[in-house]
């Protein structure tokens, strides 16, 4: 035993020094709703949103129909459902998108005449966009802008003669925003897929500048699921000519390259520091850039300047080998490509349903919050009504309990400062073309700022939902807007605040042992593969499903994280383990990279099988993990280390939460 305590002490050494004891989070505040991201203004979606939404409207007032205008510009907020897939998906996706729109605000005139009816509906609507948009795992604003059409239609006088010609306005609104999406083709035919491939590189520069510190974690975890993303985005790119499929082959086999470089910087993080690492950084970022830019002319200038560790030499032709291939692009053959296996609509759709899901109850908390906002606001007569649902709506696509709370807290802010611009706009009495140009300028700022914070948005989307309030119906004053927008939005934002805290608010946390236990079992049958000489198909397999598992844990403990303003204790308690068992997955990964062919007794390997699930079992029953003596990995130094780092760390949660 003091033999393997010496060797435990030598690890630490050797293989320990950067790694960094991550302490557990502190407890969130409500002043963080209103802290600002410095994240990048985002001009693509400003100036796309403004084309769509303020030429439809201007084109309105121009013919001298400004109401149909502004039917018109609602199909606009089809550009908003624009992201980064590929512009074969986006033409599909933005297409039915303004279908699904149009059929929203059809369906609200139609059901107007039937208050319970249409009190109903407005739960239906809100719960199937929020069903489909997390099945297909499409992200966006989700169902927020279906409500809003939808009310917008209840809204409208009862005339189905009238009906058909809005309609139309609201999907010729669609498919001029559905051109706007798609212009960027016609300029870069695969820019979305460049944008994925240079993210994956950008990600990777950050990655490895960030070794040693508390960052890290974080860090590996994004960098995989740009990845992921990336690689779904390739395998659905549509092939045009023979020069737009080498560009596309390269982008390929670049983010497979970036695979092998994400797992040499994990091995570079299990050594001592070395001098070259902030060169290698900054020459991922020049990469990253040069895939942006399309610029083939790479300059690879990083030299090792002194001897370097395997692992470091092994990052370094990583690399230099990406930088291969995009210098040689014509001249690299083409390589066969695996694409992502997608999954059939049905087997998705059978999945959400599986025990332990979230996606059914997410949907169900959103279509049953917005019935009973709608029922309070057409029970008691408010002036508006359809907006309180749609504050609701617009709360609750915080996702969590703590995103819920904090954008209620920004609509409800942004909302009482944004009237006062509003009415500052109002008084002026804008008439003709100034109302749409306002409009555009609006929407720009909306969605420029919006990434950053929420309550900034709103502070210009107020005078903007004012404005159209009194085009569409001139007969009503600004103060009778103002007066109902204040009220309205405040208890729509306390109905959505409340259905997130009362329905279903654990559904993650309650869901973290089992998945916790599970990616701890992937990793056990990974390293049964190592010890025992596993190869080919099987291997890759076990490899794949572990960082399946290893993301998907990741984004579950962050939902549970985010289920109380005060944090679980638990929950919080339990990140240090969370890392280390995030820690060990990327190691393995790692490992199996590297095709060590060591193998081990079967006695001592199916040690480490037991060892596997003793500390997977006791994370599912929430006790402390038993002591137990398992052979010491020659091969692996650093992967015992991390065994032996989680089990301590699953130990120090339970005594912690059991004291």
């Amino acid at each position: 035993m003091k033999n393997k305590d010496n060797m435990m002490n030598s690890t630490h050494k050797n293989m320990g020094r950067r790694r960094v004891k991550h302490s557990v989070p502190a407890g969130g505040k409500y002043r963080d709703a209103f802290k600002i991201k410095p994240i990048p203004l985002n001009w693509f979606r400003g100036i796309g949103s403004a084309v769509s939404v303020g030429v439809p409207s201007l084109i309105g007032f121009l013919s001298g129909n400004p109401s149909l205008g502004i039917l018109a510009s609602i199909g606009g907020f089809t550009f908003l459902y624009v992201s980064n897939e590929t512009y074969a998906q986006r033409a599909v996706r933005l297409f039915w998108v303004a279908v699904a729109l149009t059929a929203s605000l059809t369906l609200g005139a139609l059901c107007s005449v039937n208050v319970p009816l249409m009190v109903v509906m407005f739960g239906v609507v809100g719960g199937l966009a929020v069903l489909l948009f997390n099945l297909l795992q499409i992200t966006g604003p989700g169902g927020m802008f279906f409500v809003l059409a939808y009310s917008v239609g209840t809204s409208m006088p009862h005339d189905v003669s009238a009906l058909p010609l809005n309609a139309v306005c609201v999907l010729l609104g669609g498919l001029f925003a559905w051109c706007v999406g798609m212009f960027g083709y016609l300029i870069m035919p695969y820019g979305p897929e460049n944008k994925a491939v240079s993210a994956v590189y950008q990600s990777l520069s950050k990655l490895l500048s960030a070794i040693g510190t508390e960052r890290f974690t974080d860090l590996q975890h994004q960098t995989a699921s740009l990845m992921r993303q990336a690689d779904r985005t390739l395998s659905s790119a549509k092939v045009w000519g023979k020069r737009n499929n080498q560009s596309l082959d390269l982008l390929r086999r670049l983010n497979v390259q970036a695979s092998d470089i994400f797992l040499s910087i994990i091995d570079v993080s299990l050594d001592s520091k070395h001098q070259s690492e902030e060169l290698l950084s900054h020459a991922l970022q020049q990469i990253s850039k040069q895939i942006h830019d399309r610029n083939s002319e790479v300059n690879f200038n990083a030299l090792l300047e002194e001897e370097p560790s395997t692992s470091v030499r092994n990052l370094y032709f990583n690399m230099k080998s990406a930088v291969e291939m995009m210098a040689r692009e014509d001249a690299v053959p083409r390589q066969e490509y695996t694409a992502a296996s997608k999954e059939s609509f049905w087997l998705l759709l059978k999945n959400a349903f599986q025990p332990g899901a979230t996606v059914p109850y997410t949907a169900l908390r959103y279509g049953l919050v917005l019935i009973v906002a709608a029922a309070v606001a057409y029970g008691f007569h408010f002036d508006r009504s359809y907006w309180v649902p749609l504050s609701s709506a617009a709360v609750m696509a915080g996702g969590t309990y703590i995103g819920t709370l904090y954008r209620g807290l920004q609509r409800s802010a942004g909302t009482i400062i944004g009237i006062l611009i509003g009415a500052a706009v109002l008084w002026y009495e804008p008439l003709g073309l100034v109302v749409p140009i306002t409009l555009m300028i609006f929407q720009f700022i909306v969605e420029l700022i919006y990434g950053r914070n929420y309550a900034l948005a709103v502070l210009f989307l107020t005078p903007s939902t004012l404005l159209i309030g009194t085009t569409i119906q001139p007969a009503l004053t600004a103060g009778y807007f103002i007066s109902a927008r204040v009220i309205d939005i405040i208890i729509g934002s306390i109905i959505g605040i409340l259905g997130s805290m009362l329905l279903w608010r654990t559904s993650s946390s309650s869901r973290l042992p089992s998945v916790f236990s599970e990616t701890i079992m992937k990793e056990g049958q990974l390293l049964g593969a190592l010890l025992n000489g596993e190869s080919g198909q099987d291997r890759k397999e076990k490899e794949q499903e572990l960082q399946n598992a290893l993301i998907r844990f990741r984004l579950l403990y962050d939902n549970a994280f985010a289920e109380s303003i005060r944090h679980s204790e638990r929950t919080a308690r339990l990140w240090p383990a969370v890392a280390d068992c995030l820690h060990l997955g990327y190691g393995l990964l790692a490992a199996s990279h590297n095709k060590n062919e060591n193998t081990l007794l079967s006695e001592e390997s199916k040690a480490f099988e037991r060892y596997f699930e003793m500390l997977a079992q006791s994370v599912k029953e929430k006790k402390e993990p038993s002591e137990m003596n398992i052979p010491w990995l020659s091969m692996f130094p650093a992967i015992y280390e991390d065994m032996i780092e989680l089990q301590h760390s699953l130990r120090i949660v339970e005594r912690t939460t059991t004291v």
